[in-house]
């Protein structure tokens, strides 16, 4: 079964730039995960990549498995065997490896995965995505946060995710243009938005003077922008300053 026909691209930009919003605030401290997990629409998730087992798991999530957090939590490794095809999680692994050693809190990662209930129950398409999350101690392992949501109550979770992040208007409505920035034309945008000119930028980075112009050329291009006001709103929202 394919379950890309549940989710259109706009939901999914939508979902995912509401997540970045989320994890925003989160790293201000303005809440933790686990005080507000209840509140979001979905399955709710922490991960401890070292460890490699969930430390968090919300109500939604715990009702649907039929286990409380504490018990999740002690089944280890055996919890990814119990309830996900072992052949999707051989395919999603690598590829949630590869968007964990980017390091870049400003990026979410999303996918499609099969879960169940029990070993007896059919799997149920979810639409899950993930983006790291604050160590509680700097240096520590990283963690990663999921939120899952039933393929078919996609429009639902949306619209009450929508309800629950206050200032996210800007950053759903630019999502897909951040997408678009490379990791050095975020690195120049950082720079400019720090005052630099652009013989320092090139200076700084060891790279022509040409080539930082021709870079501005591709930001504003694919910001859609036209002035530095506009230009230091759009590093704000995304953390990129």
């Amino acid at each position: 079964m394919n379950a890309q026909p549940f989710v259109q691209t706009e939901f999914q930009e939508t979902f995912e730039a509401q997540l970045l919003s989320l994890g925003k605030n989160v790293a201000k401290n303005l809440f933790r995960i686990e005080d507000i997990g209840d509140y979001i629409p979905g399955s709710v998730m922490v991960q401890d990549l070292g460890a490699n087992k969930n430390t968090y798991m919300n109500q939604f999530g715990c009702d649907y498995l039929r286990h409380s957090s504490e018990e999740l939590q002690e089944m280890g490794v055996e919890y990814f065997d119990r309830f996900f095809p072992k052949e999707e999680i051989s395919i999603l692994k690598p590829e949630l490896m590869k968007f964990v050693m980017q390091g870049d809190e400003n990026k979410v990662y999303s996918f499609f995965q099969r879960v169940r209930s029990d070993t007896n129950s059919d799997y149920k398409w979810y639409f899950t995505t993930s983006k790291l999350y604050p160590a509680d101690i700097p240096g520590h392992a990283l963690k990663l946060v999921h939120i899952a949501v039933p393929a078919d109550m996609c429009n639902i979770a949306g619209k009450k995710f929508t309800d629950l992040i206050e200032d996210d208007a800007f950053l759903r409505k630019n999502y897909r243009r951040f997408n678009l920035l490379s990791v050095r034309e975020k690195e120049i945008i950082h720079l400019i938005v720090e005052g630099k000119s652009s013989f320092e930028i090139a200076d700084q980075l060891f790279l022509s003077i040409h080539t930082i112009n021709n870079h501005r050329k591709n930001i504003l291009r694919k910001l859609e922008i036209n002035s530095l006001s506009l230009l230091i709103k759009f590093a704000i929202a995304f953390n990129i300053v």
